[in-house]
């Protein structure tokens, strides 16, 4: 147990709810996001998407925001994990900051909803801990902790998240090594029950085997397949430096 740390104990859960994750046992999970304000930034794209890549052999989706997850729901029929990205300048908390987000992607179709689950707080200067408290007196729905860092993993999975990604690695004040961090998905691999999901980084088909390799549950990957506009962006790279 990371020092310092005191559960109320119907907080922790001992047995995750394992059956919504089970269709994502030793596959690929694909993050159906476009950046705003481009032309594929519509709920029609993201569901044309999200079908795509489910025939190609895709398990679950990830999808932000209601209307692209309302419209992934009504066509697809794999888990998805829900969540929102809300900015605001007094916290960089911005993975479904708010109880409301939560209570709103389950009412929209979500499976699963993704939560930060780093160490920082909200906006109301709520912590993890207690954000899960008042969650839980609303709902039940099954809770993705993406974390940044080892201590995060374990915290989230103490407090009774039923699955941990590691989609923050990297992208907190926190130190990370390279992405994809295999070394941080092997540390919580050995210590975690819960499923765990490889996120951050992952691009090449090769991650995939090593993640897996690694004791991740499924890997989830975005830019790398559903990101036409930063993938063209990225070969334009290459004239512009000519």
């Amino acid at each position: 147990m990371i020092a310092g740390l005191k559960l109320r104990k119907d907080l922790v859960s001992i047995e995750p709810k394992i059956s919504t994750f089970l269709p994502l046992k030793g596959g690929l999970v694909v993050s159906c996001q476009v950046p705003d304000g481009t032309a594929a930034d519509t709920p029609e794209f993201i569901a044309a998407q999200a079908r795509t890549v489910i025939q190609a052999g895709a398990v679950g989706i990830r999808a932000q925001g209601l209307d692209n997850v309302r419209a992934v729901a009504k066509v697809t029929n794999v888990p998805i994990i829900g969540l929102v990205k809300r900015y605001s300048p007094s916290t960089p908390v911005f993975i479904t900051p708010a109880i409301k987000d939560v209570l709103e992607l389950e009412a929209a179709g979500a499976s699963i909803v993704a939560i930060d689950a780093t160490d920082r707080f909200r906006s109301d200067g709520v912590g993890l801990k207690n954000f899960l408290t008042q969650l839980r007196l609303e709902t039940q729905i099954p809770l993705l902790a993406d974390v940044d860092s080892f201590e995060a993993g374990v915290i989230a999975e103490a407090l009774g998240c039923e699955s941990v990604a590691t989609t923050l690695s990297g992208y907190t004040d926190v130190g990370a090594g390279p992405l994809p961090n295999i070394e941080l998905l092997k540390r919580l691999a050995g210590k975690l029950h819960v499923p765990l999901i490889a996120e951050g980084g992952y691009s090449k088909p090769e991650h995939l085997k090593l993640a897996l390799d690694a004791g991740a549950w499924s890997v989830c990957i975005g830019t790398a397949i559903t990101n036409p506009f930063q993938l063209t962006k990225n070969f334009l790279e290459v004239l512009n430096q000519a």
